[in-house]
Protein backbone atom coordinates (compact mmCIF):
# COMPACT_ATOMS: atom_id res chain seq x y z
CA UNK A 1 0.00 0.00 0.00
CA UNK A 2 1.35 3.00 -0.80
CA UNK A 3 1.91 6.29 1.32
CA UNK A 4 -1.37 8.83 1.48
CA UNK A 5 -1.37 12.18 -0.12
CA UNK A 6 -0.53 14.68 2.05
CA UNK A 7 -3.47 17.78 2.32
CA UNK A 8 -2.54 20.98 3.31
CA UNK A 9 -5.98 22.84 4.20
CA UNK A 10 -5.52 26.05 4.10
CA UNK A 11 -8.58 29.13 3.53
CA UNK A 12 -9.24 30.43 0.18
CA UNK A 13 -7.48 33.84 0.74
CA UNK A 14 -4.36 32.35 1.60
CA UNK A 15 -3.92 30.57 -1.41
CA UNK A 16 -4.78 33.18 -3.46
CA UNK A 17 -1.85 35.10 -1.85
CA UNK A 18 0.17 31.54 -2.58
CA UNK A 19 -0.86 31.76 -6.07
CA UNK A 20 -0.10 35.42 -6.61
CA UNK A 21 3.72 35.23 -4.94
CA UNK A 22 4.27 32.35 -6.99
CA UNK A 23 3.63 34.23 -10.32
CA UNK A 24 5.33 37.34 -9.02
CA UNK A 25 8.31 36.31 -7.44
CA UNK A 26 11.73 35.68 -9.47
CA UNK A 27 13.84 34.01 -6.47
CA UNK A 28 14.21 30.54 -7.20
CA UNK A 29 14.28 29.03 -3.96
CA UNK A 30 11.15 30.85 -2.84
CA UNK A 31 9.73 29.50 -5.74
CA UNK A 32 10.47 26.11 -4.93
CA UNK A 33 8.77 26.77 -1.17
CA UNK A 34 5.79 28.31 -3.05
CA UNK A 35 5.46 25.24 -5.48
CA UNK A 36 5.22 23.22 -2.74
CA UNK A 37 2.09 25.03 -0.85
CA UNK A 38 0.78 24.49 -4.14
CA UNK A 39 1.14 21.03 -4.73
CA UNK A 40 0.29 20.13 -0.94
CA UNK A 41 -2.89 22.01 -1.20
CA UNK A 42 -4.37 20.25 -3.87
CA UNK A 43 -4.26 17.52 -1.64
CA UNK A 44 -3.32 14.77 -4.77
CA UNK A 45 0.64 14.46 -4.54
CA UNK A 46 2.49 12.66 -1.25
CA UNK A 47 5.43 13.83 0.67
CA UNK A 48 8.02 12.28 -2.05
CA UNK A 49 6.26 13.06 -4.99
CA UNK A 50 6.30 16.41 -3.77
CA UNK A 51 10.06 16.04 -3.25
CA UNK A 52 10.51 14.68 -6.99
CA UNK A 53 9.27 17.88 -8.34
CA UNK A 54 11.18 20.19 -6.87
CA UNK A 55 14.41 18.28 -6.56
CA UNK A 56 14.25 18.47 -2.74
CA UNK A 57 14.75 15.74 -0.23
CA UNK A 58 11.40 14.41 1.26
CA UNK A 59 12.54 15.65 4.64
CA UNK A 60 13.40 19.24 3.74
CA UNK A 61 9.44 19.24 1.72
CA UNK A 62 8.37 18.21 5.30
CA UNK A 63 10.42 21.01 7.19
CA UNK A 64 9.13 23.45 5.14
CA UNK A 65 5.21 22.21 5.42
CA UNK A 66 5.38 22.35 9.14
CA UNK A 67 7.54 25.43 9.43
CA UNK A 68 4.24 27.00 7.32
CA UNK A 69 2.03 25.35 9.48
CA UNK A 70 3.33 26.87 12.65
CA UNK A 71 4.79 29.88 11.92
CA UNK A 72 2.91 31.13 8.84
CA UNK A 73 3.40 31.74 5.28
CA UNK A 74 6.56 34.43 5.64
CA UNK A 75 8.19 32.44 8.17
CA UNK A 76 8.88 30.19 5.54
CA UNK A 77 9.97 31.75 2.98
CA UNK A 78 12.58 33.83 5.14
CA UNK A 79 15.95 32.62 4.60
CA UNK A 80 18.47 33.61 6.41
CA UNK A 81 21.23 36.47 5.47
CA UNK A 82 24.64 35.44 3.46
CA UNK A 83 26.75 34.32 5.81
CA UNK A 84 24.55 34.30 8.79
CA UNK A 85 24.48 30.98 10.45
CA UNK A 86 23.52 30.01 14.04
CA UNK A 87 26.63 28.95 14.84
CA UNK A 88 28.45 30.59 17.58
CA UNK A 89 31.43 30.41 15.84
CA UNK A 90 30.44 32.97 13.32
CA UNK A 91 30.91 35.57 16.13
CA UNK A 92 33.05 38.00 15.11
CA UNK A 93 35.01 38.20 18.94
CA UNK A 94 35.26 34.04 18.59
CA UNK A 95 36.41 33.94 14.80
CA UNK A 96 39.53 36.25 15.90
CA UNK A 97 40.49 34.46 18.89
CA UNK A 98 40.03 31.33 16.73
CA UNK A 99 42.54 32.96 13.82
CA UNK A 100 45.70 33.83 16.60
CA UNK A 101 45.06 30.16 18.12
CA UNK A 102 45.69 29.07 15.05
CA UNK A 103 48.19 31.33 13.85
CA UNK A 104 50.52 30.83 16.89
CA UNK A 105 50.07 27.08 16.23
CA UNK A 106 48.50 26.00 19.83
CA UNK A 107 46.43 23.12 18.19
CA UNK A 108 47.54 20.06 17.05
CA UNK A 109 44.57 18.29 16.75
CA UNK A 110 41.25 18.89 15.68
CA UNK A 111 40.12 18.00 19.40
CA UNK A 112 42.36 20.37 20.93
CA UNK A 113 40.31 23.03 19.07
CA UNK A 114 37.15 21.62 20.44
CA UNK A 115 38.83 21.57 24.19
CA UNK A 116 40.08 25.18 23.71
CA UNK A 117 36.43 26.18 22.32
CA UNK A 118 34.43 24.60 25.29
CA UNK A 119 36.72 25.98 28.28
CA UNK A 120 36.96 29.74 26.02
CA UNK A 121 33.41 29.95 24.38
CA UNK A 122 31.68 27.13 26.15
CA UNK A 123 31.14 25.89 22.52
CA UNK A 124 30.70 22.37 21.92
CA UNK A 125 31.65 21.22 18.26
CA UNK A 126 31.64 18.44 16.84
CA UNK A 127 34.80 16.38 15.39
CA UNK A 128 32.89 17.48 11.98
CA UNK A 129 32.76 20.59 12.78
CA UNK A 130 36.72 21.34 14.17
CA UNK A 131 37.39 20.01 10.50
CA UNK A 132 35.33 22.28 8.87
CA UNK A 133 36.40 25.29 10.69
CA UNK A 134 40.10 24.45 10.21
CA UNK A 135 39.53 24.36 6.52
CA UNK A 136 37.71 27.40 6.58
CA UNK A 137 40.51 29.29 8.16
CA UNK A 138 42.37 28.03 6.18
CA UNK A 139 44.77 26.35 8.33
CA UNK A 140 47.60 23.90 7.60
CA UNK A 141 49.62 20.83 9.63
CA UNK A 142 53.22 22.44 9.92
CA UNK A 143 55.99 21.40 11.76
CA UNK A 144 57.06 24.32 13.76
CA UNK A 145 60.57 26.01 13.86
CA UNK A 146 62.23 25.76 16.69
CA UNK A 147 63.13 29.32 18.12
CA UNK A 148 65.65 29.75 20.86
CA UNK A 149 64.65 30.82 24.41
CA UNK A 150 67.18 33.46 24.51
CA UNK A 151 66.06 34.95 21.67
CA UNK A 152 65.16 38.74 20.84
CA UNK A 153 62.45 39.46 18.99
CA UNK A 154 63.25 43.02 18.31
CA UNK A 155 66.71 42.42 17.81
CA UNK A 156 65.46 40.41 14.56
CA UNK A 157 62.54 42.79 13.91
CA UNK A 158 65.04 46.14 13.61
CA UNK A 159 67.76 44.29 11.85
CA UNK A 160 66.47 44.93 8.53
CA UNK A 161 66.64 48.55 9.31
CA UNK A 162 69.68 48.36 10.88
CA UNK A 163 72.15 47.04 8.32
CA UNK A 164 71.65 50.53 6.32
CA UNK A 165 73.52 51.65 8.78
CA UNK A 166 75.99 49.00 9.89
CA UNK A 167 76.76 49.11 5.86
CA UNK A 168 77.69 52.92 5.57
CA UNK A 169 79.80 51.96 8.68
CA UNK A 170 82.12 49.54 6.51
CA UNK A 171 85.35 51.39 5.57
CA UNK A 172 85.42 51.04 1.73
CA UNK A 173 87.76 52.15 -0.78
CA UNK A 174 86.00 54.22 -3.16
CA UNK A 175 86.31 53.33 -6.92
CA UNK A 176 85.75 49.08 -6.03
CA UNK A 177 83.23 47.61 -6.62
CA UNK A 178 81.04 46.29 -3.53
CA UNK A 179 79.92 42.76 -3.18
CA UNK A 180 77.39 41.44 -0.35
CA UNK A 181 77.48 37.84 0.94
CA UNK A 182 75.26 36.34 3.02
CA UNK A 183 77.49 32.92 4.38
CA UNK A 184 76.91 29.72 6.42
CA UNK A 185 77.96 26.31 7.11
CA UNK A 186 75.87 23.20 6.62
CA UNK A 187 76.91 19.75 8.65
CA UNK A 188 76.19 16.69 6.42
CA UNK A 189 77.35 13.36 7.58
CA UNK A 190 76.95 9.31 7.28
CA UNK A 191 73.72 9.72 9.68
CA UNK A 192 70.70 9.19 7.23
CA UNK A 193 68.19 11.92 6.88
CA UNK A 194 64.53 11.05 6.54
CA UNK A 195 62.31 13.09 5.51
CA UNK A 196 58.62 12.50 4.16
CA UNK A 197 58.13 10.73 0.55
CA UNK A 198 54.76 10.29 -1.34
CA UNK A 199 53.68 6.69 -1.15
CA UNK A 200 50.60 4.66 -1.86
CA UNK A 201 47.62 4.11 0.00
CA UNK A 202 48.08 1.23 2.70
CA UNK A 203 50.96 0.58 1.51
CA UNK A 204 53.72 1.78 4.32
CA UNK A 205 56.93 3.37 2.50
CA UNK A 206 60.39 1.54 3.99
CA UNK A 207 63.55 2.83 3.78
CA UNK A 208 66.95 1.44 5.17
CA UNK A 209 68.71 4.25 7.14
CA UNK A 210 71.53 4.28 9.15
CA UNK A 211 73.62 5.89 12.29
CA UNK A 212 77.12 7.19 11.55
CA UNK A 213 78.37 9.27 13.44
CA UNK A 214 81.04 11.08 10.91
CA UNK A 215 80.33 14.45 9.18
CA UNK A 216 82.29 17.17 7.87
CA UNK A 217 80.33 20.74 6.64
CA UNK A 218 80.17 22.74 3.42
CA UNK A 219 81.30 26.87 3.82
CA UNK A 220 78.84 28.43 1.46
CA UNK A 221 77.96 32.35 0.33
CA UNK A 222 75.96 33.81 -2.21
CA UNK A 223 76.48 37.33 -3.42
CA UNK A 224 72.85 39.32 -3.18
CA UNK A 225 74.02 41.34 -6.69
CA UNK A 226 75.79 39.00 -9.24
CA UNK A 227 73.62 36.20 -7.58
CA UNK A 228 77.61 34.54 -7.78
CA UNK A 229 77.73 30.97 -5.23
CA UNK A 230 81.24 30.07 -3.53
CA UNK A 231 81.32 26.93 -1.36
CA UNK A 232 83.88 24.80 0.49
CA UNK A 233 84.10 21.49 1.70
CA UNK A 234 85.64 21.26 5.29
CA UNK A 235 86.39 18.54 7.49
CA UNK A 236 85.20 20.86 10.62
CA UNK A 237 84.54 24.41 12.24
CA UNK A 238 87.16 26.83 13.84
CA UNK A 239 88.40 30.32 13.56
CA UNK A 240 91.29 29.32 10.68
CA UNK A 241 88.93 27.22 8.62
CA UNK A 242 86.29 30.82 8.91
CA UNK A 243 89.20 33.09 8.16
CA UNK A 244 90.11 30.41 5.33
CA UNK A 245 86.68 30.71 3.49
CA UNK A 246 87.24 34.54 3.90
CA UNK A 247 90.39 34.51 2.07
CA UNK A 248 88.72 32.67 -0.55
CA UNK A 249 85.69 34.91 -0.94
CA UNK A 250 88.09 37.81 -1.38
CA UNK A 251 90.24 35.85 -4.18
CA UNK A 252 87.18 35.55 -5.95
CA UNK A 253 87.61 39.06 -7.04
CA UNK A 254 90.28 40.59 -5.62
CA UNK A 255 89.75 44.78 -6.75
CA UNK A 256 86.38 44.05 -4.71
CA UNK A 257 85.16 45.53 -1.57
CA UNK A 258 83.55 42.00 0.47
CA UNK A 259 81.04 42.24 3.12
CA UNK A 260 79.87 39.06 4.89
CA UNK A 261 76.74 39.12 6.62
CA UNK A 262 76.93 35.84 9.02
CA UNK A 263 76.01 34.89 12.32
CA UNK A 264 77.42 35.35 15.70
CA UNK A 265 78.87 31.55 16.20
CA UNK A 266 82.18 31.28 18.36
CA UNK A 267 84.26 30.14 14.94
CA UNK A 268 83.37 33.01 13.16
CA UNK A 269 85.32 36.32 12.93
CA UNK A 270 84.18 39.43 14.97
CA UNK A 271 84.33 43.14 13.85
CA UNK A 272 86.75 45.03 16.44
CA UNK A 273 88.03 42.15 17.72
CA UNK A 274 89.73 39.52 15.18
CA UNK A 275 92.18 40.45 12.39
CA UNK A 276 90.18 40.10 8.77
CA UNK A 277 91.35 39.72 5.67
CA UNK A 278 92.38 42.99 3.33
CA UNK A 279 89.01 44.15 1.59
CA UNK A 280 86.58 41.51 3.75
CA UNK A 281 84.03 43.38 6.26
CA UNK A 282 81.81 41.36 7.91
CA UNK A 283 78.57 41.85 9.66
CA UNK A 284 77.04 40.05 13.02
CA UNK A 285 73.19 38.78 12.69
CA UNK A 286 71.08 39.34 15.66
CA UNK A 287 71.66 36.02 18.07
CA UNK A 288 69.71 33.08 17.22
CA UNK A 289 67.65 34.20 14.04
CA UNK A 290 68.74 32.04 11.25
CA UNK A 291 65.86 32.78 9.57
CA UNK A 292 67.09 36.26 8.81
CA UNK A 293 69.66 34.14 6.60
CA UNK A 294 68.65 33.49 3.32
CA UNK A 295 71.43 30.92 2.66
CA UNK A 296 69.86 28.92 5.19
CA UNK A 297 67.10 27.63 2.37
CA UNK A 298 70.17 26.31 0.41
CA UNK A 299 70.76 23.50 3.00
CA UNK A 300 67.12 22.68 3.48
CA UNK A 301 67.63 21.76 -0.79
CA UNK A 302 70.27 19.79 -1.23
CA UNK A 303 68.64 17.68 2.05
CA UNK A 304 65.71 17.33 0.06
CA UNK A 305 67.74 15.81 -2.79
CA UNK A 306 69.97 13.41 -0.45
CA UNK A 307 67.09 12.31 2.08
CA UNK A 308 65.93 8.92 2.31
CA UNK A 309 69.69 7.48 0.71
CA UNK A 310 72.03 5.84 2.48
CA UNK A 311 75.56 6.59 1.78
CA UNK A 312 78.70 4.94 2.74
CA UNK A 313 81.63 6.69 2.60
CA UNK A 314 82.33 10.37 2.86
CA UNK A 315 83.31 10.84 -0.95
CA UNK A 316 80.36 9.34 -1.47
CA UNK A 317 78.15 11.87 0.28
CA UNK A 318 80.26 14.59 -1.17
CA UNK A 319 79.42 13.30 -4.22
CA UNK A 320 76.11 13.35 -3.99
CA UNK A 321 76.11 16.82 -2.28
CA UNK A 322 78.23 18.60 -5.42
CA UNK A 323 75.50 17.05 -7.58
CA UNK A 324 72.52 19.03 -5.34
CA UNK A 325 75.22 22.14 -5.80
CA UNK A 326 75.83 22.52 -9.35
CA UNK A 327 71.94 24.43 -10.17
CA UNK A 328 72.87 27.34 -7.61
CA UNK A 329 76.28 28.17 -9.54
CA UNK A 330 73.59 30.18 -12.35
CA UNK A 331 72.83 33.17 -10.77
CA UNK A 332 69.13 32.93 -11.58
CA UNK A 333 68.83 29.79 -9.04
CA UNK A 334 70.71 31.83 -6.34
CA UNK A 335 68.35 34.23 -7.18
CA UNK A 336 65.42 32.37 -7.06
CA UNK A 337 66.85 31.11 -3.72
CA UNK A 338 67.28 34.82 -2.24
CA UNK A 339 63.71 35.35 -3.26
CA UNK A 340 62.21 38.91 -2.33
CA UNK A 341 64.20 39.57 1.23
CA UNK A 342 63.60 43.58 2.43
CA UNK A 343 66.82 43.21 4.31
CA UNK A 344 69.19 42.01 1.02
CA UNK A 345 66.78 44.74 -0.76
CA UNK A 346 68.16 47.41 1.42
CA UNK A 347 71.76 45.62 1.39
CA UNK A 348 71.37 45.64 -2.41
CA UNK A 349 70.04 49.30 -2.54
CA UNK A 350 73.22 50.77 -0.47
CA UNK A 351 76.10 48.68 -2.36
CA UNK A 352 74.79 50.52 -5.85
CA UNK A 353 75.19 53.92 -4.09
Amino acid sequence: MGRPCYQLIVESEMRQEIESRFRRTKDVRERERLEVLRLACTGQYTLAEMADETGRARSVVATWLTKFKREGLDAMLARAKPGASASPLHDGQIQADLQTEIAAGNFRTAKQLMGWLQKKHGVQLTLWGAYYWLRKCRAKLKVPRPVHLKKKPMAAENFPAELEIKLSECRLEAGRPVRIWVQDEGRFGLHTIVRRCWGLPGVRVVKTNQKKYQWGYVYGALEIGTGKAETLIMPGVDLGISEAFLRHLADSEPEAEHIVIWDGAGFHQKAGKHTLPDRVHVIQLPAYTPELNPIERLWDVIKDGICNRLFHTMDELWQAVCEQLKPFYQPERVHQLLGHSAMLACANASSSQ
